[in-house]
C-alpha cells in the first residue's frame, strides 16, 4: 500500500513539474471518469430492464470500463456475454 502511495505521489509531482501536460492529463482523466460513471448508470438501466425477463447483467467497475471504452458495442457485448454464459 505504501508503494502505491509513493508511486502516485511521484507521478503527481512529475505532472506538477510539467504543468501544461498536467492540465491535459487531468482533463482526459475527468472525461474518462465521466464516461465510466455514465456507462455504469447505463448498465444499471439495462440490468433493470433485462431483469424483467430473468437475465442479470453484472454492474461493476470492469464492465463499466468496457462500456466506457467501447460505447454501445460494449453494452451489446456485455449483454451477449452475460446471456450466453
Amino acid at each position: 500500500m505504501k508503494l502505491v502511495i509513493i508511486a502516485c505521489s511521484l507521478v503527481l509531482l512529475l505532472l506538477l513539474v510539467f504543468r501544461k501536460s498536467f492540465s491535459n492529463v487531468m482533463e482526459g482523466l475527468s472525461f474518462f471518469l465521466f464516461r465510466i460513471g455514465f456507462s455504469i448508470l447505463l448498465l444499471f438501466g439495462v440490468h433493470l430492464l433485462l431483469g424483467l425477463f430473468g437475465y442479470t447483467i453484472p454492474v461493476n467497475l470492469f464492465t463499466g470500463a468496457i462500456v466506457a471504452v467501447l460505447g454501445i458495442p460494449g453494452v451489446a457485448s456485455v449483454v451477449a456475454i452475460s446471456i450466453f454464459i
